[in-house]
């Protein structure tokens, strides 16, 4: 295995790799607009030279009523350029115009200035309070029949969206300029606009010797530059592309690259044959960590699907090459940071590990990054050796699931020896939390046996013997045994519906309390469509459930986020309210309040996407 990590990281042309990120950072990528159209046109030229096979530029409708499950396409909208008298410029000033805009009659309208509390009807509203949030900021001056709205509360500036069909005009400026608008009262703002641009999804292929894919991807959507997100994870796909082009193995090596979300809505949809077995996502792949202020991320496919990926990829990381040594030289020492992180689900990686998916994939990125989604994201921010170790990261894990590296003994034993670090980690923990870990690493022993075939029952059972050693070990359990088969409530198969490994059975959790009891009140099955997508949760909740939900984005985005999902996902048939509140405790690493799980599964079994009992 390190062979062919060192193999990888030896033929990254990163000189190349940073030459992508700098043509893709020039355009304007928003979804369905010239300038993301542009992007993919250039990548998809790079995908051919690099040998891809079956390389196509696919158009899809971007006028906001297409669906594909319950992911809405995006309206199209080119910007052109935009001005506030001489203070504000697009596109001199990236991120200056918010995404979905209105257009002025051409050569502008002049409208009067106000602080966003005092703006009425016409006026251009200044939203400088900081304890009003952006979205809330745009409600307010849309429910004021205000013209537009200029803000500086996103340094860099940073990006702002606006709803689909707002009809607001919309700013994101620095604080001197936005205290230079105030103080003339009156402004002339333009802002020329079309809507004539489709939705580009890019995908090619490295043909294997049978039809199973694996998936790598990379969104290239953001306004100019967005270097880190995500410039450099579209052209940290071209590199590996060029690493890898001309082998072929077992399996195939499919490359998407198409606007967050909804292009890979669209390529599952619409374009693939059948998913995955195992994906890579790549998303802010090149970051300088000490400009930018966090480590490489390894998001951890989520709990609900075998592990293996997971156990691969962070193998693969601690097996890059090291630029110092201890003193002695007998370690290896690493001069950058990574972390292995519970699942989330902030890009296209959502879409891939839904249950009606199935498809195990990690997500490698930096977080947290000081400039992200902010004209701030430019070129000084990138760090060439970052690209090349996160390049040489999602190579690596592909070219294994293809069977091109790796032997079935190596990765029994990287199975294990993940599976026993995650199991021994619960020393301290609840036996809830100990079943759950049993489940997640027999789920990634199962994965690995998957892709060679089954090594037989020993490294299971020594997986087994070790829950069974720190359950004994454990303050809360002490003496008591595991069952790996599932006796005594403790692991069952997968429910009806459930998406198989291909390796065929895995275990799940079964609704068990952290006395042993089960849960007996109604278990929630799942009823909506296609991938779980919060946006469509949105739009299918009642007024109260959509104002709960973006009352919990407004307290803590990211948080609110994961818990949701992580609660989305453990609805399998079986569970109950209080067995899902468990289930997404131990699968987001995060304390779940008993309100917010049952106020989030209220919205959706309110919205007709989950059934009770």
């Amino acid at each position: 295995m390190g062979d062919a990590v060192q193999d990888a990281f030896d033929r990254c042309d990163v000189r190349r790799a940073v030459e992508d990120v700098a043509e893709l950072a020039a355009f304007d990528r928003y979804q369905a607009s010239d300038g993301i159209r542009a992007a993919a046109e250039y990548v998809a030229g790079r995908a051919e030279r690099a040998g891809l096979s079956d390389v196509r530029l696919l158009e899809f409708p971007a006028d906001g009523a297409r669906r594909w499950w319950s992911f809405r396409a995006p309206l199209s909208w080119t910007p052109v350029r935009a001005a506030i008298d001489d203070v504000v410029r697009y596109p001199e000033q990236p991120f200056a115009l918010a995404a979905g805009s209105a257009a002025t009659p051409p050569g502008g309208v002049t409208v009067p200035v106000a602080p966003l509390a005092d703006a009425g009807e016409g006026a251009l509203a200044v939203h400088d309070d900081p304890g009003t949030p952006v979205p809330v900021a745009i409600a307010r001056a849309a429910r004021a029949g205000a013209f537009g709205l200029v803000t500086d509360r996103l340094p860099g500036p940073g990006r702002v969206e606006l709803p689909a069909g707002s009809g607001l005009a919309a700013f994101s400026v620095t604080p001197e300029q936005a205290a230079e608008l105030l103080r003339r009262g009156r402004v002339r703002v333009e802002v020329e606009t079309h809507r004539r641009a489709a939705m580009p999804v890019v995908t090619g292929l490295l043909p294997g010797t049978g039809p199973e894919e694996v998936l790598l991807s990379a969104h290239l959507c953001h306004p100019r530059p967005s270097v880190n997100d995500n410039a450099s994870g579209a052209a940290a796909l071209l590199s590996v592309a060029r690493v890898l082009g001309g082998r072929r193995g077992r399996r195939g090596i499919r490359f998407v690259w198409g606007p967050e979300f909804t292009g890979m809505a669209a390529y599952l949809h619409d374009v693939a044959a059948r998913p995955p077995v195992a994906a890579v996502n790549v998303d802010m792949a090149g970051q300088d960590q000490r400009r930018c202020g966090g480590p490489l991320i390894v998001e951890r496919s989520p709990d609900h699907l075998p592990g293996f990926v997971n156990a691969l990829t962070e193998h693969v990381v601690a097996a890059l090459p090291q630029d110092a040594r201890s003193y002695s030289g007998a370690v290896a020492c690493d001069t950058w940071a990574w972390r292995a992180t519970p699942f989330v689900g902030a890009s296209d990686h959502s879409l891939l590990v839904d249950a009606s998916i199935g498809c195990p994939t990690v997500s490698l990125g930096h977080w947290p990054d000081r400039f992200n989604h902010s004209a701030a994201d430019t070129l000084d921010k990138l760090d060439p050796a970052e690209l090349r170790r996160t390049a040489t990261v999602a190579g690596a894990v592909a070219a294994v699931v293809a069977g091109l590296a790796g032997e079935r003994a190596e990765l029994e034993d990287i199975a294990v020896g993940w599976g026993a670090a995650r199991l021994l980690g619960c020393r301290q923990g609840s036996r809830v939390l100990l079943r759950h870990r049993t489940a997640v690493a027999l789920g990634a022993l199962d994965g690995a046996e998957a892709l060679h075939g089954r090594a037989g029952g020993r490294a299971r059972a020594w997986l087994a013997d070790l829950a069974d050693h720190v359950a004994a070990l454990s303050p809360a359990g002490a003496g008591a045994a595991l069952s790996p088969a599932g006796e005594g409530g403790v692991l069952s198969p997968a429910g009806e519906g459930a998406v198989l490994s291909p390796a065929g059975e895995r275990a799940v959790l079964s609704p068990v309390g952290e006395g042993g009891e089960v849960f007996a009140g109604p278990a929630l099955s799942r009823a909506w469509d296609g991938p779980f997508n919060l946006r469509g949760l949105a739009e299918a909740a009642s007024p109260a459930g959509r104002v709960w939900l973006e009352r919990q984005a407004a307290r803590a985005r990211a948080r609110s986020y994961a818990l949701m999902l992580a609660l989305a996902h453990g609805i399998d048939g079986a569970r109950d309210r209080a067995a899902l509140a468990a289930y997404a405790e131990c699968a987001a690493e995060l304390p779940v309040p008993e309100e917010f799980a049952h106020e989030f599964l209220a919205v959706l079994v309110e919205a007709g996407w989950a059934k009770e009992g």
